[in-house]
Order: structure tokens, then sequence, then C-alpha cells
């Protein structure tokens, strides 16, 4: 029997099941978009609902001010509240025109004789220039800081799943429909990712449309457009109708250890039917699909690794004998417990674009998820771990782009399927809804952007009267915003974000054009 090519593989294999880094982006023909650069997005979804409140400090100190931090203050429990306490000034440097500098981890203001807690409440980094001092970065996170304080990011207010603009008398009314099991992790997390808010049974995401619309842009490469790192299943964000996401390992791919050239052969030797043989081509085309992965991920962590000499912005090294270095949990000031291998997720994405670009690909998304987000009790010692493990993954990633020079082409940003309730429970928060997201990259204006939301307990932003705040941004708007980046026109943003037409503001400004 004739070997079959890729093409005529497809066409025979149309139902059948095969592992999801094989032969993505080939399926039909394409819509006519081409494009001449290259562009990366990297979301990191903070699963379990983060405290958007306690990473991003509303900072704000004029007298009665409903959105600053009087207001918060009054609304949290000590064992939550971070103290008004502006840490920059130890961050800051006397020379180089007070940019941020690092010296030894133990210096730093997060780390607190090891004690977690302490460290928790302490203080922040309050912003200035672009931010007008109205929202600060928690103690937790200096590496964030530094990369806002250079005009490398933006901080979105408020972004939440809502199918149109919501005010409270509006939802309780009826007159605005919300959103299915408000409040409930999985089916907002599911909303949040598929980009559409009034239902939960969309089958697809919103990148995985565009990968739908764009599924000829890239060469004919074993790597799809969208690449999920996760270990969390599968991201609904990435799958689309035509389309599915590549899975990779968060380290690299492993390969087949014991893999040898009599396997080709035995599998070349099969003989039988129609489905022998295409069990048969299957297999042949996994391995060395595989053995690709290999080989392209020993150019960027073998001897000619270019982030050998890579070091954070204490001086360590990131990468050590071509194997992505994990940070200590005293140098950093973390927790023993800490699970420190999802910072390597960081590194990989940086890698993947490095051999995304070099293999021809015109867009590539990647997917990081860090989960233990939700934390109604002991949030000062679980909720510092996740932030300080966030904002250490987060300069890796920085530092890697810019080393490779695809800082300007790439832009990171998070998503949580809700955030955590202005009021407190003693030791932790509830869930709740509106909160803020995080945005980075060369190409992102830095400021604050949407809207405040009013920390008013009880008040005409507070949906279950114990700080559920009503987002005034959806994620609609949030994503539009970076899909006009990406590269989408007006048709394929309504397409892939049908709820935009809601929103009279469809571009947030966050992005440069």
């Amino acid at each position: 029997m004739q070997s079959l090519n890729r093409r005529d593989f497809i066409k025979l294999s149309a139902g059948v099941s095969v592992a999801s880094f094989v032969w993505p982006g080939e399926l039909l023909a394409n819509d006519g978009s081409s494009f001449n650069d290259f562009k990366a997005l990297v979301v990191v979804e903070l699963g379990g609902g983060n405290d958007a409140l306690n990473m991003f400090i509303p900072a704000d100190d004029a007298t009665g001010s409903t959105t600053g931090y009087d207001q918060y203050a009054q609304a949290r429990t000590q064992a939550v509240r971070v103290a008004d306490n502006d840490l920059m000034g130890a961050l800051r440097s006397a020379t180089n025109n007070g940019a941020l500098e690092f010296g030894s981890a133990s210096a730093n203001p997060y780390y607190a004789k090891g004690d977690i807690r302490q460290s928790y409440v302490k203080g922040f980094y309050r912003l200035d220039k672009a931010f007008k001092n109205r929202v600060a970065v928690h103690a937790m996170m200096p590496e964030i800081a530094y990369w806002l304080d250079r005009g490398k990011g933006a901080i979105v207010q408020n972004v939440g799943s809502i199918i149109a603009p919501s005010t409270k008398s509006d939802l309780r009314s009826g007159k605005v429909e919300r959103p299915p099991f408000l409040f409930a992790h999985n089916q907002q997390a599911r909303l949040a990712r598929i980009g559409q808010a009034h239902s939960i049974n969309i089958p697809t995401g919103w990148l995985g449309l565009v990968a739908d619309a764009w599924r000829d842009i890239n060469p004919s490469t074993i790597y799809a457009q969208n690449i999920n790192l996760s270990k969390y299943g599968k991201f609904k964000m990435f799958f689309g109708n035509e389309t599915m996401p590549m899975t990779y390992s968060s380290r690299g791919p492993t390969g087949f250890k014991d893999l040898r050239a009599d396997m080709h052969k035995s599998i070349d030797d099969l003989n039988g039917d129609m489905f022998a043989n295409l069990y048969r081509q299957t297999q042949k085309a996994i391995i060395l699909q595989t053995e690709k992965t290999v080989q392209d991920w020993a150019g960027v962590s073998g001897s000619n690794d270019p982030f050998a000499s890579l070091s954070d912005v204490y001086g360590n090294p990131m990468v050590s004998n071509g194997v992505n270095k994990k940070p200590s949990t005293a140098q950093y000031g973390l927790d023993k417990s800490v699970n420190v291998n999802f910072i390597d997720a960081f590194m990989t994405a940086v890698k993947l674009i490095k051999i995304a670009k070099s293999e021809g690909l015109k867009r590539v998304a990647i997917s990081i998820t860090l989960g233990g987000f939700d934390q109604h009790s002991t949030q000062a010692t679980t909720h510092p771990q996740r932030i300080r493990g966030f904002s250490l993954g987060v300069d890796r990633l920085m530092k890697g782009l810019e080393k490779i020079g695809e800082l300007d082409n790439t832009t990171m940003f998070t998503v949580s399927e809700f955030a955590r309730s202005t009021g407190s429970n003693a030791d932790g928060t509830d869930h709740a809804w509106g909160g803020a997201q995080l945005v980075l990259g060369g190409a992102v204006r830095s400021g604050n952007y949407g809207t405040f939301p009013d920390l008013t307990l009880g008040g005409d932003q507070d949906y279950a009267n114990k700080g559920r705040l009503i987002p005034t941004t959806s994620f609609s708007q949030y994503y539009a915003t970076l899909l006009k980046w990406f590269g989408g026109d007006n048709a394929l943003i309504q397409k892939a974000l049908p709820e935009i037409v809601n929103f009279s503001t469809k571009d947030l400004g966050f992005m440069k054009t």
C-alpha cells in the first residue's frame, strides 16, 4: 500500500482521536488573513479566584474616596489587610535616575525574617508615573513592581464576566441578564475561557475561534498556534470548531528515552487492512514529531542555549546546564512548603516563543495555569506563596523575552474566573465577581485602565452586600483589546467575542497601535 502523506491522512482519519500535537493548523482553507510580523500572547490563569484587591491594592489616599485605600481598609480584617506602608523607596536606586534595582533577596522588604504572614500584610509598592499613585503592587511581588515601574505594563480594573453594562438595580430587576452559576468556580472559569458570559454550553473559546480563522497563516509545522502548558486539563480558551491546541510539558518534551531505529522499522513492517495501516501511520507520525520537538528543545536548552548567561533581577542564573533553574525557597523568601515547579512554565513559554519564531510561525498563544487561589481561610499564609511564585515566574518570562528580542512582540495577560470579596471573613475572603487584571509586555501602554470600583460594602456596586463587585469592564472588552493588537480586524473580533456589540467601548486603550 502506498504511504499516506499528511493531508491524505487527515482526510482519511476524520473523527479519529490522536495526540494533540499531531498535524495542528492544517485543516480546511484559510480566510485570506496573512501577516508579515510575529506576535505572541501568553495567558496566565490564576485558578480558584484570585484576590485581586490584595494583589493590586487601591492606594488613592484622597479623603472620602470610595475607590481608595481607606474604603479598602474599612472592609477588611487586619489578618488580610495590607498595611498602608509604601515600600517603594527600599527598591529605588539612589543612582540610575531612581530606577528600581535589586540586591540580595533577603535585603528586600517582602522578606520579613522568614515570616510569610508578617510579610503579607506589611506593605506595598505604590506606583507613580503613569499610575498616578492610585494603585500599589503587593510587597510579595517586587519583580512585577519593577516591570510596571519600567513602563512595561498596565493594570485593568474591575474586569469580569458580564453580558452587557450592568448596574445593581438592572441585575436584580432582570433588565440585564446575569451570567449563569454566578460565583461558582468551574462555570465561571468556563465563561472566562469562552469569552462570552451568557452560556456555559458554548463549545469553543475565543482564541480557538481565532485559530480557526487563521489556521493557514502559520506554515505546515507540528506546532499549533495555541499551545497549552498547563497540567490542569484542557484549556477551553484554545479550542475552536476546527482546531485544537498543542499540549506541551511545562519542562519541555521528554521524548522516548529508549527510542531505537528498529522501532521505526517494526512499525514500517506492519501489514494488514486499512485500519492497521492507519494505526501504523499514526504511530510513526507521533514518534517522528516527538523526536522533532526534542531536537528543537535541545536547540534552546543545550550547548547553544541562548539563556545560559541569563540572570534574574537578583543576579541568580535562571538556567543551569540547559535546565530551567528553580528558585530556592530560602533564597527568595518562600516558605519551604511552596511548590515552585510551575515557575518552569514561564521560561518554557519563552523557549517555545523562540522555537515558534524560528519555525516561521506568525502567531502563537501559550497558556499557563497557576492553581490554589481559592482562599476562604488562612489567606495570609497561602496567597503570598501564590503571588510570590507568580512574580518570580513573570520576571523569568520578561527577562527571557528581552534577551531574545521578543519583548515588544509578546504580551502576557492574566485571567481569573472571579476575584474575592472586598469584605473578609476573619482570615480569608469569599467568591466575588469583578477584579483587576495585569497586562505586561513591550507593546503595552503603561497605566491604569478601566474603572476603579466603589469599594463601599453594601454600596451601588456591591451585588451581594459583602463586596462582590459588579464588573465595570467585561472580559469581551479586555480580550477584544488584546485581539486587536494581535491582528484581529473588527469582523474577527465580533465573531470571536460576539458580546462586544453590547459595549460602546470596544478598545480599552492599553495596547499600542
